[in-house]
């Protein structure tokens, strides 16, 4: 269950530092990313990992258009240099992390991106949305599953939110 998603969905600043990056010829070194939890919000001690399973088979997907890397130029974002490697865009590094449902704690490593300065640095707006929201969604249903004790329980957030946010959250309070 997968939608592609728009390679839009990055910030202004991921695409300035790779042109910058490009420009100086450093954007091929290998380099490490970690995504992780600062804190958690509400007093909360855990959280529930959600989302990497929708993470990877959206990387797997995630492409610049003709009509993205035109809007790009157009509205001189990048370069093109910059253009021209993001038209070849693939991620081809490795990622390592938790497993979906278990906890971690603030400040431990998520998820672990290996790669290329340009390759990892574009992933990091599609990376952050999706983890923090399945996440999210996720430890709220773990604490909801143990104040239950035992007794069922339904998700029922569908109504409240857009088609493909009700899917993924649906996914990730199941994975709790």
């Amino acid at each position: 269950m997968t939608d592609a998603v728009s390679s839009l969905l990055t910030d202004r600043y991921e695409l300035t530092m790779l042109n910058a990056a490009i420009r100086a010829g450093t954007h091929d070194r290998e380099c490490v990313f970690e995504v992780f939890a600062r804190r958690l919000s509400g007093g909360r001690r855990y959280g529930i990992v959600a989302g990497t399973g929708r993470l990877l088979d959206l990387i797997e997907d995630f492409r610049f258009t003709d009509l993205e890397l035109d809007w790009l130029r157009d509205n001189t974002v990048v370069y093109d240099r910059a253009l021209d490697w993001l038209a070849g865009y693939r991620f081809t590094g490795t990622i390592s992390g938790y497993q979906e449902g278990e906890v971690y704690f603030p400040g431990s490593p998520l998820l672990i991106v290996e790669g290329t300065f340009a390759e990892a640095v574009i992933l990091e707006t599609l990376a952050l949305s999706v983890l923090n929201y399945d996440s999210a969604v996720a430890t709220a249903a773990s604490r909801m599953v143990s104040a239950a004790g035992g007794r069922p329980l339904a998700e029922m957030g569908s109504p409240r939110t857009g088609e493909r946010s009700a899917v993924a959250g649906g996914r990730a309070a199941v994975i709790a």
